[in-house]
């Protein structure tokens, strides 16, 4: 992560205060309280919580892996990152944890045509594969190995609920003056086969096949 973006996010927690006479929420209290201990040494700030957190978040550190690099106790850890992750939605709901409008859709239109020749693509699709080492045995039917895989991932997501009950955006397009009502994502073979779903060919043999492959 850029160090701009880090103090960026550690500066907005610091700083963030609601509307009106609400109350500041309990969990950015907790990320900027520095209690003193017994010796009167402060404890540790919002920038060494958003370290832990993030740690946390990008390499899947266990919570007490970081007491030798940050002198921080587990139960400690786990709690920067639960303060951390509702502080961020907080900041970042209204204006990046929604759904895309009408305006956003072509815009998201009109930059993957550009930018990948792929009209009408809303994006990309792929599912993060968690491994749950000892997932107990009695949900071990739920999942791949021990973990989520696309499928039941994706059936467990909302992603597509406004698709399902027709109560999408607007996401027509045209191409080669042919027009169709929603967008679609791109996706690889193991994904069903949805209408907005666009899979790549497993084994393309003619030029047309093999270059749309490529892009793809």
């Amino acid at each position: 992560m850029r160090k701009e973006l880090f103090m960026r996010i550690a500066n907005d927690i610091a700083s963030f205060s609601p509307v009106g006479d609400e109350p500041v929420p309990h969990h950015f209290v907790e990320f900027r309280n520095q209690r003193v201990d017994a010796r009167g040494k402060l404890g540790f700030s919002t920038i060494q919580k958003c370290t832990s957190a993030i740690r946390q978040l990008e390499y899947g550190n266990v919570a007490d892996s970081l007491d030798e690099y940050l002198q921080m106790g587990e139960q400690t850890s786990k709690d920067a990152l639960d303060a951390f992750c509702k502080c961020v939605f907080d900041l970042n709901m209204e204006e990046y944890l929604r759904r895309p409008t009408t305006d956003d859709i072509q815009r998201l239109y009109q930059k993957h045509a550009e930018l990948h020749g792929f009209p009408g693509m809303l994006g990309s699709i792929n599912c993060m594969h968690w491994p749950w080492k000892r997932c107990p045995k009695a949900w071990q039917g739920q999942f791949t190995r021990g973990s989520n895989n696309d499928i039941n991932v994706l059936n467990q997501s909302h992603l597509f609920r406004e698709i399902v009950e027709d109560m999408a955006s607007d996401t027509s397009f045209t191409v080669n003056g042919t027009d169709y009502q929603k967008g679609y994502y791109l996706a690889d073979g193991i994904y069903p086969e949805w209408a907005t779903f666009v899979k790549a060919f497993s084994c393309p043999q003619d030029l047309k096949k093999k270059k749309f492959k490529k892009y793809q």
